[in-house]
Parts: structure tokens; C-alpha cells; sequence
């Protein structure tokens, strides 16, 4: 069993052992019986195929890894063939006879990719040329070796023709940088991306020497420890000259680098006069509309004048409204004392009406229970003393009296005779 089709049956969601005969079948034929069910084993094949791609784990012809396009041929129904199930008869119906293109693997590796690149804030450092734009892309995906040719080339048609973010040609690719209008690819630029690529590949040269002279001088070392005096010399000699070789290459990376940064820094440069030239042709455009200072002084003079005259006219309504709340303090005064007066006169009014109130009560109640158990008549002179003239106050005795009948007695409702 190939990795592909290993892949595959593991994703159980998709590929159920239920589901397997039907979909290695040819279901072609349900595209007009049973139009849901072709639908289904279509859409399953398109995603377990995008996993497979995104994995590395699908081949074109000429054995590059394909990660954003299928091509249908003999290579890939190879790898699917089952011994249970054979080869998926219907797989033709999915990838059409042409390179089908990823849609989703390659959006995703779009995001990915824009993200990175554009992050760099020197314009120079967007200017790149092909091998290193797909050494960086690889990088930014988490792609072990580097992508083939035609995932390279798929990546620059959609980035370039559908998000509009770079331009490139044969041999160089720009990237715009956020709110940057993309220009043509220039003389400049593919000098810009050549230079780069000269210090890159020196680089891998460095890299790779030094990786050489540790291998010599561990060479001499076994040729000492065996007294191999020949095997020993010919292993420091040729580390003496990798290492001259290296001393030269990192001369030459110092210079390169050193024009690289030359350059950047007068691009960084042309960049802020731009800004700049802009910047002035802006506050050229506003001091005009503003005027001389001239004008701006009678402005102002014009501003204070017609301020001063708000103050005016606020004070002027400010002293009307002090001379039309003036108050007499002697008549607020007369005021409230003869409302105090009238509250007082008529709560002694309030009590004396309770008063004769309490009395009428305690009356009434004594000639109800005349008659009745424990009754005491009181005296003339007791009678005399309950009753009041005029608005005279009651007689301590008699409210006494009544206290007592409202404590040991129930009142008795007043006889209708």
C-alpha cells in the first residue's frame, strides 16, 4: 500500500469502510440517478486529495511533489490502487483531463505567504529573485527542500493575478508593501534581485566550506592517530586551501553585503523625500487657502472684536435680570410671619374641635349605659363640671371617667331616642 493510499483510508470521516465500494466504484453513472450521492463521493475525493497534496504526498509525472495541482494519469490511479478495491474507477470524474489547481491549499499558502513578505518594511528587502522567492516561500509554508516548479509557478499566477500584490518576470519578483502602488519591474530592481541572490548563493558557498574544513581536520586527526604521514599532509593542505577559499568568500559577502546596505539606506531615502515632497505640496495647497499673515491677523482682530461684543451684550442681560429679581427683605418677612400665624391660629382651632369632639364622646356614652351593670350616676355637681361654655376646655374628671369606661367597657352604639 502506497503512502497516498495510506493517507487516505486513515481519514476515517470520509473515507468510512462502509463508504469504500462506492467510492472506488464508477459512480459516473449516479450523476443522473442519484445526483446527491455522485455529489458526495465527488466532494470526498476533492478533500481527501487537498489533505493529501497539502501533506506532500502526491507526485506529478516527473516525480516533483504537487501540493496546489493534481494532473490524472497512470502515476496517481497507481498509488490509489487497492487490493481490496482496485483502482477508483470514477477518479476521472474528479480531476478533470487538464492540471486541476488546489483551490484551497493554494488560498491557504497565499495568506501564509502575504503575511510574510509584505511584513518587510524596506522596499529593497520585497525585491526578490526566483530561487530565493521559493526557498522563502517553502520557509514561510514549512516545506522541507523547496517547491517544484509548477507549485512555484501556480503560487505567481494567483498572488500576482488574483491578490494583486507582486509583479515578476523570468528572473525577478517584487512584492508591494501595505498602501504601495506596484510599478513594473525595472532595470533597477532585477539589478537589486541579482545582487541578492550573488550573496546568497555565496553564503551557501561559506556554509558549505566550513562544513568541509571540519571534515578535513577531522580527517588529519585519523590519519595522525594511524601514522598515515601521506593520507595526514594531503587532508591539511586541502584544508589550508578551503580555508584560504573561505577567507576570500567572506571578503566578497562583506562587500556585497555593504552595497546591499548602501543601497537600502538610499532607497529608505528616496522613500522619505517622496513623503516629504509630498507632504510639502500638501501644506503648500493649505497655507494657500489660509492666506498672508495679513489676513490672518485681520481674522483674528475681527474674532476678538466680535467677542468683545458677546461679553457686552451678556453683561447688559446680566444687570436687567439683577434689577428685575430685586427683593424686598421687610415684605418676605411680614410674608412669612403671617403664615406662621395663620398655622398656629389653626391648630388651636384643630384642638379645640378635638376637645368638644372627645366630649360629645364621653356624654353619649355615659347616657347609654345609664342602666347598665356598674353604673355610677354621676352628681350634679360631676354634670356640671363635664359640661364646658362656649369653647371652654373639658374637665379633667370627666376625660379620667371616660378612660376608665373605654378600659373595662365595650362602647355601646348611641340609642336612636
Amino acid at each position: 500500500m502506497s503512502d497516498l493510499l495510506h493517507f487516505i483510508l486513515a481519514q476515517k470521516d470520509q473515507f468510512r469502510r462502509a463508504r469504500l465500494p462506492s467510492l472506488f466504484s464508477d459512480f459516473t453513472a449516479q450523476r443522473f440517478t442519484n445526483p446527491d450521492g455522485y455529489i458526495a463521493n465527488v466532494n470526498t475525493w476533492k478533500e481527501v486529495l487537498c489533505k493529501a497534496a497539502h501533506a506532500g504526498l502526491i507526485s506529478a509525472q516527473d516525480g516533483s511533489t504537487q501540493r496546489f495541482s493534481l494532473e490524472f494519469g497512470p502515476p496517481l490511479l497507481q498509488k490509489l490502487e487497492s487490493k481490496e478495491w482496485g483502482r477508483p474507477l470514477a477518479l476521472n470524474a474528479v480531476i478533470p483531463p487538464k492540471k486541476f489547481v488546489l483551490i484551497p491549499n493554494i488560498e491557504e499558502a497565499a495568506g501564509t505567504v502575504i503575511k510574510v513578505l509584505q511584513s518587510r518594511s524596506s522596499q529593497v528587502g520585497r525585491i526578490l529573485s526566483r530561487p530565493m522567492f521559493g526557498r522563502e516561500v517553502a520557509v514561510a509554508l514549512g516545506i522541507a527542500g523547496h517547491l517544484s516548479d509548477s507549485d512555484l509557478a501556480i503560487l505567481l499566477t494567483h498572488l500576482a493575478r488574483d491578490k494583486q500584490v507582486l509583479v515578476y518576470d523570468e528572473t525577478t519578483i517584487k512584492i508591494s508593501g501595505p498602501d504601495e502602488i506596484l510599478l513594473p519591474i525595472s532595470k533597477d530592481d532585477r539589478a537589486i534581485a541579482s545582487l541578492r541572490s550573488l550573496m546568497d548563493d555565496i553564503d551557501e558557498q561559506i556554509r558549505s566550506l566550513e562544513t568541509r574544513i571540519i571534515a578535513l581536520k577531522e580527517k588529519s586527526q585519523r590519519a595522525v592517530k594511524t601514522k598515515n604521514r601521506t593520507s595526514a599532509l594531503a587532508a591539511l593542505k586541502a584544508k589550508r586551501s578551503a580555508e584560504s577559499a573561505l577567507s576570500r568568500r567572506v571578503d566578497t559577502l562583506f562587500q556585497l553585503e555593504e552595497v546591499y546596505r548602501k543601497i537600502e539606506q538610499a532607497s529608505d531615502q528616496m522613500t522619505m523625500l517622496r513623503v516629504m515632497r509630498g507632504s510639502t505640496d500638501v501644506l503648500r495647497k493649505l497655507n494657500a487657502k489660509v492666506g498672508d499673515v495679513q489676513d490672518v491677523e485681520d481674522v483674528l482682530d475681527g474674532l476678538k472684536e466680535e467677542m468683545s461684543r458677546v461679553e457686552e451684550v451678556g453683561t447688559m442681560f446680566s444687570q436687567t435680570g439683577q434689577e428685575s429679581n430685586d427683593i424686598d427683605e421687610a415684605e418676605v418677612d411680614e410674608e412669612l410671619d403671617a403664615l406662621l400665624l395663620q398655622k398656629q391660629n389653626a391648630e388651636e382651632e384643630q384642638a379645640v374641635t378635638d376637645t368638644k369632639q372627645r366630649l360629645a364622646d364621653i356624654h353619649i356614652t355615659s347616657n347609654s349605659n345609664a342602666d347598665g351593670p356598674g353604673h355610677v350616676t354621676p352628681s350634679r355637681e360631676d354634670r356640671s363640671e363635664t359640661s364646658t361654655t362656649g369653647f371652654g376646655s373639658p374637665n379633667p374628671q370627666a376625660i379620667d371617667a371616660l378612660s376608665l369606661m373605654s378600659s373595662n367597657h365595650e362602647a355601646v352604639p348611641p340609642s336612636n331616642s
